[in-house]
C-alpha cells in the first residue's frame, strides 16, 4: 500500500512539474506577442508626441516669424538620433527651412518608384501648423522607425533573457533544495507511516481483548 501510494504521489508531482512547465512556456510566448504589439504602439505614440509638440513650438515660432527660433527647432530635432530629417513648409507647400541632406517627399513616399536606400526604415509625419484657426504651414518630421523598433526589440529581449535566467535559476535553487531535503523528509514520512501502522495494530489488539 506504502508503494503504491510512494509511486501515486511521484505520478502527481511529474504531472504538476510538467504543467507548470507548459504554464510558463506559454506565458513567456504571450508576453514576446504581448511586447512585439506594444513595441509598435510605444513607437506610434512616440512619433504622434514629438510630432505634436515640434508642431505647437514651430507654428508659434512661424507666427511671429522667429525664423532663427524655426532654425534651432530644426537642428534640435535632427539632433535626437530618432529623426532623420526635418522640414518647415508655408501653407502653400513650399519650403521655408530644412534640415540638412533631407529627403524630397517623392522618395520618402516612394511616389516615383526609386527604391532610394536612404528611404529604407524611415517615415514621415506631417501636423499642420495654424495661427487663429487659420493655417500658415506644415512641418514634416521623418523618423527612423526601424532604429525606433530596433532600440525597443533590444530592451524587450534583455527583459525577456532577464526573466528567463531568473527562472533557470530558480528552478536550479528549487532543485538543490529538494535534494538536500529530500531524504530528511522521505525518512520522516516512513517513520510515521510505521508508527500509524503500529497505533493500528496496537488498537486492534485491544479491540479483540
Amino acid at each position: 500500500m506504502n508503494k503504491k501510494m510512494y509511486y501515486l504521489l511521484r505520478k502527481l508531482q511529474i504531472l504538476s512539474l510538467l504543467t507548470i512547465c507548459g504554464i510558463i512556456g506559454y506565458q513567456f510566448m504571450n508576453l514576446n506577442s504581448t511586447s512585439n504589439a506594444m513595441r509598435y504602439q510605444q513607437t506610434e505614440r512616440f512619433s504622434y508626441s514629438l510630432t505634436n509638440l515640434a508642431a505647437a513650438e514651430a507654428s508659434r515660432y512661424l507666427a511671429q516669424q522667429q525664423n532663427k527660433n524655426l532654425q534651432i527647432l530644426i537642428k534640435d530635432l535632427t539632433n535626437d538620433p530618432s529623426v532623420r530629417d526635418a522640414v518647415i513648409y508655408d501653407q502653400f507647400g513650399n519650403i521655408i527651412f530644412q534640415s540638412e541632406d533631407a529627403l524630397p517627399l517623392p522618395i520618402l513616399l516612394n511616389i516615383d518608384s526609386s527604391d532610394d536606400p536612404r528611404a529604407k526604415g524611415v517615415t514621415p509625419r506631417i501636423a499642420e501648423l495654424y495661427k487663429d484657426n487659420k493655417k500658415i504651414g506644415y512641418i514634416r518630421i521623418s523618423l527612423e522607425q526601424q532604429k525606433l523598433l530596433s532600440l525597443i526589440s533590444d530592451y524587450q529581449k534583455q527583459s525577456l533573457s532577464t526573466m528567463l535566467l531568473l527562472f533557470v535559476l530558480s528552478f536550479s535553487a528549487g532543485t538543490i533544495i529538494m535534494a538536500l531535503f529530500f531524504r530528511k523528509a522521505e525518512a520522516a514520512y516512513y517513520r510515521l507511516s510505521a508508527m500509524i501502522t503500529r497505533l493500528i495494530g496496537k488498537n486492534k489488539e485491544h479491540t479483540q481483548y
